[in-house]
């Protein structure tokens, strides 16, 4: 649980820096769209340790689901932050404008997923997730909100924007109160 709390403000933290950038991006352009595509890389890859919290805390899903889940989320993580890392280095390039196809579309699903995850997560998560279940719920469901749109039409949509608000502010800002939750759980049962 320690590093989940850790990872969980890793989150956060990489999430705040994104936040920052894209606007910094959109108002100066480059360095900030990479620093933006760095920053959600980071923000993404430290979902994977932060999804052992939820396992090591349980819920009311059959051990069998939940691992089955647990592999489903780390994958979706591995498969994001690979074809993230692929454009930031330009092996693969992405026209943001267009619908996304080839490894646009594979990353964009796989961030689908793992808005399901923290979705489902959330919502199957026991007794000890008390206050940020439902917005976990409703984050989760930005995310796969968010591939709608990028799927459909590329990020010049509206459920792009609407996906977005919830995968780039609203996901960070949970992920820091839940960095709380599991510093507060720590602390009560060392």
């Amino acid at each position: 649980m320690r590093r989940a709390s850790l990872a969980a403000y890793v989150v956060a933290g990489a999430g705040a820096v994104a936040a920052v950038t894209i606007g910094l991006f959109f108002w100066i352009d480059q360095p900030w769209g990479t620093v933006n595509d760095l920053a959600l890389l980071v923000m993404t890859a430290a979902i994977a340790p932060f999804m052992l919290a939820f396992w090591e805390l349980g819920g009311r899903t059959p051990t069998a689901l939940a691992l089955a889940a647990q592999a489903a989320g780390w994958l979706a993580v591995a498969t994001w932050c690979a074809t993230q890392a692929l454009m930031i280095v330009g092996a693969v390039s992405f026209d943001y404008y267009a619908p996304a196809t080839g490894a646009f579309a594979i990353g964009s699903v796989a961030l689908a997923v793992i808005g399901l995850w923290i979705a489902g997560a959330s919502l199957l998560a026991g007794p000890w997730l008390t206050t940020l279940r439902w917005p976990g719920v409703v984050i989760g469901l930005g995310f796969v909100v968010f591939t709608f749109g990028l799927l459909r039409g590329g990020v010049d949509t509206g459920w792009t924007y609407l996906g977005g608000v919830f995968y780039e502010f609203g996901f960070p800002i949970w992920a820091f109160l839940m960095g709380r939750q599991l510093v507060a759980r720590l602390r009560a049962d060392p």
